[in-house]
């Protein structure tokens, strides 16, 4: 894997023939932009891809095996304690990308029992699943999703979880190995490359028009 400046710098390289020019008016950092625009794409169009239909109207969101270890982003958070909530909580550690059914986050651990997953509720039906017998009697942990927060129920709360995610490009550092797999890097550099040269084509297209004028 590459960081996403390291990608950047690569397809600067190809548009200016191999070396990279001080001089150039490309900027790495706008580079870096449509970067993470492409890698985007390319990894919602993948796990949309997989989705397996439920039925004629909806699909299913994937599992988290179904998606590739290569776009995974792990970390490990300490919970804190929401007083007005009477909740632990943690912060979302990176954006997760966009997905149906909130499956940009792929799976929530207690960090000191990996067995136990906790399972997602939507917030606005959290005080009716969690009043139902089978819920109850099952003591098993749930959290919902509210913003860029991660509420734990009161029973089983964490200390410390493993969160699990497809990050969107623009949570994840500059210096940071990019999660993608060995064939999308490629295709990244070729879009991004073939999007530059296509505004070359019609800037020069302007400029032909205005002289021709």
């Amino acid at each position: 894997m590459a960081t996403r400046k390291q990608i950047a710098e690569r397809i600067l390289r190809i548009l200016q023939g191999g070396d990279i020019n001080v001089d150039t008016d490309m900027d790495v950092r706008e580079i870096m932009l449509h970067v993470d625009s492409e890698r985007d794409a390319i990894i919602q169009k993948r796990i949309l891809e997989s989705y397996k239909p439920a039925n004629k109207r909806s699909v299913a969101a994937p599992a988290p095996h179904d998606v590739i270890g290569n776009y995974i982003s792990e970390s490990l958070v300490s919970t804190s304690f929401d007083s007005n909530r009477g909740q632990a909580y943690i912060n979302i550690p990176q954006i997760p990308i966009d997905l149906p059914d909130g499956a940009g986050i792929l799976y929530i651990k207690d960090a000191n029992d990996l067995g136990n997953t906790f399972r997602r509720v939507s917030a606005g039906t959290e005080s009716l699943y969690i009043d139902l017998p089978s819920f109850s009697a099952s003591r098993s942990g749930y959290y919902v999703w509210v913003g860029s927060k991660i509420y734990f129920g009161e029973t089983a709360s964490p200390s410390m979880v493993s969160i699990g995610l497809v990050a969107m490009s623009s949570s994840i550092g500059d210096t940071d190995m990019y999660p993608l797999s060995p064939g999308d890097e490629s295709a990244v550099i070729q879009s991004v490359v073939d999007l530059y040269n296509l505004m070359n084509t019609v800037k020069q297209d302007f400029i032909n028009d205005n002289i021709d004028q």
